[in-house]
């Protein structure tokens, strides 16, 4: 991959606007430091990484070390290029035991742990499907044999794990890295940026983002899902990671026809689109599988289910013609800093405190 962008070095003041989240560092620091900021195309997507550290040197270097982590984690993950970890376990022979390395046995039992969590709405397991709809190539409208043939070969439950070894059950079977890999890179470039001398990091990744900061927490903005320029609400953040997921840029049109680019692995069908889902998880990748699969279920159903739940929160936003209607669990209440015109906030408490 090319890194011939150069870094820009800002005052620790400026504000770093980005797309769908929008974290912000506008505070007084206690001790003076260098914000280091660099965008650039990785996996498929833009990356912006942004560093405050004690100087220049220091901020240079952890960019660099959380760059080669994901690169490394698109060399593992990516079904767009040959030879990768996991484009080699989809094309392995059927019931053949596949060696995993220690990174892909643990983002794979993460994967299907959530899996089993969401009952199948989230399963990365539906490459069959991603070629029926032609999602790699511009979009088409299978007819209803077609989807039926693809299920056949889709789904976690034809992945056999056994520790470090995993088995395709059904020759068909491809696993899609799009509902998990940007969480698994940031993952691996939030540890790998931390060091002596960095007071605080963010990584925006095509629009899923996390944040570390030891002084105080961040802003971020998350957007109209009708306009991603255009910003909603407000949150305050120290430490975890967003995901958003949402229809506004990445829907397929066939015949005149909109179709959401999110399907769901039960159906087989693209999931009906209401606006926006965000989770906020301790972990990037828990946050990516989980607002993947917390869109399938639908917005009512994915309230329920997070608010069944510890160390997950979630912001719904969905659209109507008199303006945004908001539904926030209670973990994210004292972290909402401002909400904008035309949105109506509901607060949702967690089982536990109904």
């Amino acid at each position: 991959m090319s890194r011939n962008v150069m870094p820009v070095t800002y005052p620790a003041t400026m504000l770093l606007l980005l797309t769908m989240c929008v974290p912000d560092y506008c505070h007084a620091e206690v001790e003076e430091s260098v914000r280091l900021e660099r965008r650039l195309g990785v996996m498929g997507t833009t990356l912006v990484i942004t560093v405050d550290a004690v100087d220049r040197a220091t901020a240079l270097a952890a960019s660099e070390r959380a760059l080669s982590a994901l690169e490394t984690t698109e060399h593992r993950l990516s079904t767009w290029k040959t030879g990768t970890e996991l484009g080699r376990l989809n094309h392995n022979d059927r019931g053949r035991p596949f060696d995993l390395s220690d990174k892909l046995a643990k983002e794979l039992h993460a994967v299907r742990h959530w899996w089993r969590e969401t009952d199948g709405a989230f399963d990365p397991a539906i490459g069959a499907l991603v070629s029926a709809w032609g999602l790699r190539t511009g979009g088409r409208r299978p007819v209803k044999s077609e989807i039926q043939k693809a299920l056949e070969s889709c789904g976690m439950l034809y992945m056999d794990f056994n520790g470090r070894t995993a088995s395709r059950l059904r020759s068909g079977l491809q696993i899609e890295e799009g509902g998990f890999g940007k969480g698994a890179g940031i993952d691996s470039a939030m540890e790998a940026v931390r060091g002596e001398g960095v007071f605080a990091a963010s990584i925006d990744l095509g629009g899923q983002i996390a944040v570390q900061s030891s002084r105080k927490p961040m802003e971020i903005g998350l957007a109209d899902p009708r306009r991603r320029d255009s910003m909603v609400i407000k949150l305050s953040i120290n430490e975890g990671s967003l995901a958003t997921s949402g229809n506004s840029e990445r829907g397929i049109e066939v015949d005149g026809v909109s179709y959401s680019h999110i399907l769901d692995p039960r159906s087989g069908f693209p999931a009906p689109d209401f606006g926006t889902i965000t989770v906020f998880a301790d972990d990037s990748l828990t946050a990516d599988c989980l607002s993947t699969g917390l869109f399938v279920m639908g917005p009512e159903s994915a309230i329920e289910w997070v608010s069944c739940r510890s160390g997950i929160e979630a912001v719904v936003l969905q659209t109507s013609k008199e303006g945004i209607r908001a539904r926030i669990t209670s973990g994210l209440a004292d972290q909402i800093l401002d909400v904008y015109e035309s949105v109506n906030v509901e607060i949702i408490p967690s089982r536990e405190s109904r």
